[in-house]
């Protein structure tokens, strides 16, 4: 029997491309992240775009086993390569198992050192184009109109050269007081702002750009991300939902979760029960 939840990953988990997953030291396989090279939206290179195609179409044809983190991945997987008779397995994913709800005093002491002590959303997304970050800005201006609320946004995401567009946009946004940038965290820090956050917001469909939402939810916080996504299906109940492409489908969601503060508690108290 395999233990997946030994499984190494060469390159990083979050990196961009698909990898090779080495199970244990005789068996290796091939683990695939998503179908991001297949979407219009991505923000790839031709020749990158036709490289990555032609792996997978080669992986698809071999005999090498498959692996994936979601059911969602499998079924679209099966719907690019409706010929393929490749058996494709879902992985457990590994949870830190130290992730637990802080007190009100212990998000008070994050939330002083962060942002002034307001509360706040959390973004852990790339600031890439195909995380959707112009959208969630777009939903957190609209937010801000229509609740007057002192919430902050608070990003985590890796920049780079693929971010200048995006960062340039943030110099005349209204709101830009009320976004706060945290890149590189270490991993207990990190842990520590998660457990702080009102919610998470995660308005990626792509799993190479990162899966935070198995640790919001054991953090217990609650979780706002892509409809029918990988994303979704992790949260499932616990969740609430958006077309990550529409601004005003996010900015409702951010009102929604802001107002009802019953909704949220049965949100994070759905979420934490998926673990006992």
């Amino acid at each position: 029997m395999v233990a997946y939840y030994n499984a190494k990953v060469p390159l990083a988990y979050q990196g961009i491309r698909n990898s090779m997953l080495f199970l244990n030291e005789t068996q290796e396989g091939v683990l695939i992240h998503d179908l991001y090279v297949f979407s219009q939206e991505a923000q790839i290179g031709f020749w990158e775009r036709y490289q990555e195609k032609r792996w997978l179409g080669k992986v698809i044809k071999s005999a090498t086993p498959v692996y994936v983190f979601t059911e969602f991945t499998r079924k679209a997987i099966q719907k690019a390569f409706p010929q393929s008779t490749i058996e494709i397995r879902v992985l457990p994913l590994d949870i830190n198992d130290q992730l637990i709800p802080t007190d009100e005093d212990a998000r008070d002491v994050v939330r002083y050192q962060y942002t002034q002590g307001d509360a706040f959303f959390l973004c852990p997304a790339p600031i890439h184009s195909s995380a959707n970050i112009i959208s969630l800005l777009k939903g957190f201006s609209q937010f801000k109109k229509r609740t007057g609320s002192n919430m902050k946004l608070v990003m985590t995401g890796v920049s780079g050269a693929f971010s200048t567009a995006i960062l340039t946009a943030i110099e005349t946004y209204k709101y830009r007081n009320d976004l706060v940038f945290l890149e590189g965290l270490k991993q207990s820090d990190y842990h520590q702002l998660l457990c702080s956050a009102y919610a998470l917001v995660h308005p990626c469909r792509w799993e190479r750009f990162g899966m935070p939402i198995l640790d919001a939810l054991k953090a217990g916080v609650a979780v706002l991300t892509a409809e029918e996504s990988s994303m979704s299906e992790m949260a499932d109940m616990a969740g609430m939902y958006f077309n990550e492409n529409d601004a005003n489908d996010i900015g409702e969601k951010l009102i929604r979760v802001y107002n009802d503060e019953q909704m949220r508690n049965e949100m994070i108290g759905t979420g934490l029960l998926s673990f006992r």
